[in-house]
């Protein structure tokens, strides 16, 4: 796979722009005080809660340049599908052996260039370090080049992905040397995921805060879907700082800390995370070995014939969940398919909040559209307790205090 070298003029023209705006806009920190730069080519890993991240990564680093693993979607839209590879992004299906990612990055290396990776695969909807896959140890490990990491905090605050637009706040990344070749050969794999996890795993926990105070629970219904109180799904509903259930009236004011503060007689909890890690639980529960498929009208959307022109809807028809994994009956380019993902191969559906999920399988993926879009985080939700709970053969690094396992 022919992967290009990042383009310089282009590198330094973006930092130009943007780092002055992260600097005063996000009072961004780089913490490098443990840090030298490595001897030839390296592996930077990250952790990823807001879409920023590869922005903060990158400039951070600066002059060092990076090509950065992106997901495949982002190369099918303008102007992307030319600027990505310009800055020597390799494109990767997510959760899904993906040979043609593994040899662009070995390209990279033996060139003597860096590579970035975001271990996660996917942007945490609550601000926690998400895991990872357990096949990213063994990736590191083969390849055997220094390892550098970069833990970002703030961020998640700053730009959650549940909504749009950004808020001043406070950013902090800490650069670290992680490994050495000679670290990498006496470690097993599931000791280089530990270290990695360990080391990514630098949650907001409030510490660092917004300096706005409007509007900064909007959005935040689209993944706190489940009222803590009546137990009614789809009803919180926010409005400036406030979210609320419709059903009950529970509410709670999200302050500029990201802790959500209880109105007088309400049950909420103490942040974004806690309750996100509550509905995992509620759902969890509605998990066992003999349940009835749980099905969602779907609309389906895949890759454009066209370069630049995106994801297009395809067709429409029913998809489920049980035991055995995901199953799509319906139309799909005018015929009639019935598709199956097995349990073991969907570790997480990554989503964009209000619009789709996607499962990534055989080289190929697929967006589905429930016909209550704001579903798609509940579905998301079940499908990683499905997988913690039914596959056979785990290979996800556990998210620390999570609900799903």
């Amino acid at each position: 796979m022919k992967v290009r070298k990042p383009n310089a003029l282009i590198y330094f023209i973006i930092y130009i722009l943007f780092y002055p705006f992260l600097k005063l806009f996000f009072r961004l920190r780089v913490e490098r005080s443990n840090y030298i730069r490595p001897e030839g080519a390296c592996i930077v890993v990250s952790n990823h809660s807001s879409f920023m991240d590869f922005l903060v990564v990158m400039l951070s680093l600066y002059p060092m340049k990076v090509n950065a693993v992106t997901a495949q979607k982002f190369f099918l839209y303008k102007p992307l599908n030319r600027l990505l590879p310009m800055m020597g992004c390799i494109p990767k299906n997510l959760f899904d052996p993906d040979v043609r990612s593994i040899i662009g990055i070995k390209t990279v290396l033996n060139r003597g260039d860096d590579i970035l990776l975001f271990p996660e695969g996917r942007c945490s909807c609550d601000g926690f370090y998400a895991g990872m896959h357990r096949s990213t140890g063994k990736l590191i490990k083969k390849l055997s080049v220094p390892v550098v990491s970069c833990c970002i905090e703030g961020s998640y605050t700053c730009m959650p992905f549940w909504r749009d637009g950004i808020r001043a706040g406070r950013v902090q990344i800490t650069i670290s040397n992680l490994f050495s070749p000679e670290n990498l050969q006496s470690l097993s794999i599931d000791e280089i995921n530990m270290v990695v996890d360990n080391r990514l795993s630098g949650e907001d926990r409030g510490t660092f805060r917004t300096f706005g105070t409007r509007r900064l629970a909007e959005g935040l219904q689209y993944i706190l879907y489940w009222c803590p109180k009546c137990g009614q799904e789809f009803t919180t509903e926010t409005k400036k700082c406030r979210i609320y259930c419709t059903a009950c009236g529970n509410a709670a004011d999200l302050d500029r800390y990201a802790m959500l503060n209880p109105t007088p007689g309400s049950v909420v909890p103490k942040d974004i995370h806690t309750w996100y890690k509550e509905q995992a639980r509620y759902e969890a529960e509605q998990l066992h070995d003999d349940m009835k498929p749980i099905n969602v009208h779907v609309s389906v959307k895949l890759p454009s014939d066209v370069p630049g022109g995106g994801m297009v809807t395809c067709g429409s028809g029913v998809i489920s969940i049980d035991p055995k994994g995901w199953c799509y009956e319906g139309e799909l380019k005018g015929e009639q398919v019935s598709l199956f993902f097995p349990i073991d191969t969907v570790p997480a559906l990554p989503i964009d909040p209000n619009d789709v999920f996607q499962i990534y399988a055989h080289g190929a993926f697929y967006m589905f559209s429930p016909d209550n879009k704001r579903e798609c985080i509940k579905y998301s939700v079940i499908g990683e307790c499905a997988y913690w709970k039914f596959a056979s053969n785990v290979q996800m690094t556990p998210r620390k205090d999570s609900g799903f396992c």
